[in-house]
């Protein structure tokens, strides 16, 4: 699912608000996420999962193309962890012991 896809989602499951109006609050809510995650605050949304920023260490990696090492500077990267809620709903059709014959 892309913005628009949700956009569009919303304005279906709320025809009286204007999709301008909508656009606008899912602007806001991207937005205000990425200035927390910004500010080290982590952002947690509730049935969905948290979002939080980790530091990156500095490495040594090695470029695919030519095999030459290349220095990695250290990183800031988002961390996601999916809610029990999500994951039992991502995982309803297996069972401890029987799982589901589709791969």
């Amino acid at each position: 699912m892309v913005k628009s896809e949700l956009v569009q989602d919303l304005c279906n499951m709320n025809p009286n608000i204007i999709r301008a109006d909508i656009e606008k609050i899912v602007k806001i809510i991207i937005f205000e996420m990425t200035e927390a995650l910004c500010r080290d605050e982590a952002v947690e949304i509730r049935g969905l999962g948290r979002f939080k920023t980790v530091m990156r260490k500095a490495r040594i990696g090695r470029n695919p193309k030519n095999s030459k090492i290349v220095q990695i500077p250290a990183k800031k990267a988002i961390k996601w962890k999916m809610s029990s809620l999500l994951y039992k709903r991502l995982n309803n059709n297996f069972t401890e012991n029987k799982l589901s014959g589709n791969y």
